[in-house]
């Protein structure tokens, strides 16, 4: 089986330089051409075969996904929306500029110390990384043998961080050597029968980008000092 984890596409929300969170957004021209980019990237590997489909209920993370699996040939697939997948609440922060949060909470840092953060009014990391359990125990942990057909994973950027890093089942700490995932950045995860676990075939792909790439993308998302690909997976 493989997992297909995928950010959602450039939403208006990323467009106001501020952190966005639980707010709405849905996504903008640009977003509508980055989600039909990773659609056609997919195509040759998912187009008339038979997937799975889940994501956030928030419109950019659905948007992204009905695009991807229109390009695909998979646009009668159901699709399974669930809160499990929603981004990180959070909290006061929704709405700051990078800058304010800066000076108001500089205690926060959604980069390099991820796992130990508790929003102010919000969802802590133990908040999301249980999302994340949940998700995988209520529509994974009956689908991880070989023949089983791939999954389609639409979700947000610390989410996604997190659910990846769980279904690594690598230490909580190992987060904070993980980069923001690019809009629509694909990571792919494939089942191994024989260990039981799975493993990572590609992390943060944005190759297909090119010209849609996130303006300055190097300079906010590539924060790691570690590659996290290296990072050991913790024994069982």
């Amino acid at each position: 089986m493989k997992l297909y984890l995928i950010r959602h596409a450039e939403s208006h929300g990323n467009t106001k330089g501020k952190i966005i969170s639980t707010t709405d957004f849905g996504l903008t021209e640009k977003g509508m051409a980055q989600a039909r980019r990773i659609g056609q990237e997919l195509c040759s590997e998912l187009k008339d075969e038979p997937v799975s489909a889940y994501c956030s209920p928030l419109a950019r993370a659905r948007q992204t996904l009905m695009e991807i699996l229109r390009c695909v040939g998979q646009d009668n697939v159901r699709v399974t929306e669930t809160d499990f997948l929603k981004e990180m609440d959070l909290g006061l922060l929704e709405g700051m500029t990078w800058e304010e949060r800066g000076r108001k909470y500089p205690e926060v840092d959604l980069d390099k110390r991820l796992s130990l953060l508790q929003a102010p009014c919000g969802e802590s990391y133990e908040d999301v990384r249980n999302r994340c359990r949940m998700f995988a125990e209520r529509y994974l942990e009956n689908s991880e043998a070989a023949d089983e057909k791939p999954a389609i994973i639409v979700s947000h950027g610390i989410t996604l961080r997190v659910l990846t890093n769980f279904l690594l089942k690598r230490p909580d700490e190992d987060i904070n050597f993980l980069n923001w995932m690019e809009n629509t950045a694909l990571t792919e995860l494939a089942w191994d029968k024989e260990s039981h676990a799975y493993r990572l075939v590609r992390l943060n792909d944005y190759s297909h980008l090119r010209e849609l790439q996130t303006v300055g993308y190097e300079k906010w998302g590539l924060f790691a000092e570690q590659d996290y690909s290296l990072q050991k997976t913790k024994l069982d």
